[in-house]
């Protein structure tokens, strides 16, 4: 069988290769992540609000996922007893979203298997290669 070759465009092209290694990474992360009923933007949602209370408004913007689609990650995550939405005292339109002990607990594990799943993902590259694909991204973002 014949071997299919990319365009020249896209080989050379730097949004076609960001967008397959961020494929590539994606689809190992949420392999792991499946076999605790959970997935990326739920591991994102349950990281930030470990480390503080956020708004489900703020989520969505931190986060740039549609405030619809955070409802409805918010509501797995609570289904997993690992984060709580409470109104705010301040304003009882807001929910303010907030860790559970146990949230906290299933972080620190997931947050190991990611890892491990995104150096499975790209095992390819070596330490340097990997610490400057990091400071190319935050450069750009």
């Amino acid at each position: 069988m014949a071997t299919i070759e990319l365009p020249e465009a896209l080989t050379t092209s730097p949004s076609f290769q960001i967008e397959r290694v961020r494929r590539h990474t994606k689809d190992e992360v949420e392999r792991t992540l499946a076999k605790h009923d959970s997935s990326m933007r739920e591991f994102w949602v349950l990281s930030c609000v470990s480390e503080q209370a956020r708004s489900q408004s703020q989520l969505s913007e931190l986060l740039a996922i549609d405030a619809s689609d955070m409802v409805r990650l918010i509501d797995c995550l609570e289904k997993h007893a690992w984060v709580k939405r409470e109104r705010d005292p301040k304003d009882r339109r807001r929910q303010i979203v907030t860790a559970t002990k146990k949230g906290g607990k299933a972080l620190t594990k997931l947050a190991e298997e990611v890892a491990a799943a995104e150096e499975r993902a790209l095992d390819a590259a070596n330490h340097k290669q990997l610490k400057n694909l990091r400071k190319l991204s935050q450069a750009i973002l």
